[in-house]
């Protein structure tokens, strides 16, 4: 955070658990106004005991819920654990666009392929995090630091991205010219136009005669020719099967 602000402006410390509340820290960027929020960490429920811990951790989810992006912070030495899927999850489900960055890459022991291994193995336990920008940072020497106020402009305008219908109508006649939807006992299943219904987080609508027969399988396959046409970086896409007449 300090780093972002560009001064000490919070207290830092070596030992886990030092910040409790969630902080607001305001700051301008290319003209933009942003309003950082320094979250305690969030460990295992397990973990998380009565007083204290208890309100940080709930003081962090909420502060989730009134974001816009979170740039969940994970250790370049231990890897992408099970705690950051979950944290990611929880980010993701919620709406909110999402950067992850690699901290503490000046401990990593590195080689050309470095970066590429690092994020195909955190894709491996979170398919998600394949739509998500990795920046491989360190907050002790100030190494990429920066970069993550470019990549919350860049999440940013992706998340308020607005295609227009004909494109969306053309990209999904497309998909369905390659791939047919699978047909249902409910008779032959026609999906006739699409359309983006929402930003921020996007959400494409696709109407046809049979949305509730479409299988999980099938949206995502249309999931993945909308984020292959438009990108959406680092936000959730929400594909909504409706109705015709609706």
């Amino acid at each position: 955070m300090n780093r972002l602000l560009g001064e000490e402006r919070l207290v830092v410390s070596d030992a886990a658990g030092t910040t409790r509340d969630a902080i607001d820290a305001p700051r301008s960027y290319h003209g933009r106004d942003m309003v950082f929020v320094d979250t305690a960490g969030l460990r295992r429920q397990a973990r998380i005991g009565a007083g204290i811990e208890f309100y940080s951790s709930l003081r962090t989810r909420r502060a989730i819920e009134r974001s816009d992006i979170c740039i969940l912070l994970v250790d370049a030495v231990t890897g992408i654990e099970a705690q950051d899927l979950k944290i990611a999850t929880l980010i993701w489900d919620a709406g909110r666009g999402l950067i992850v960055v690699v901290n503490k890459w000046d401990l990593a022991e590195k080689d050309t392929m470095t970066t590429a291994r690092f994020e195909e193995t955190s894709i491996a336990k979170s398919p998600d995090l394949a739509f998500v920008p990795f920046l491989f940072a360190s907050a002790l020497t100030g190494q990429r630091v920066t970069r993550a106020l470019d990549l919350l402009l860049e999440v940013d305008a992706e998340r308020h991205k607005r295609i227009p219908t004909s494109e969306v109508n053309e990209t999904l006649a497309a998909l369905v010219a390659r791939r047919q939807p699978p047909q249902s006992h409910g008779g032959e299943i026609r999906l006739k136009y699409a359309t983006q219904v929402e930003v921020a987080p996007p959400a494409i609508a696709v109407f046809g005669n049979h949305p509730e027969f479409v299988p999980d399988h099938y949206v995502r396959y249309l999931h993945n020719g909308f984020r292959a046409a438009w990108g959406f970086k680092g936000n959730p896409l929400r594909v909504l099967m409706r109705s015709k007449s609706a």
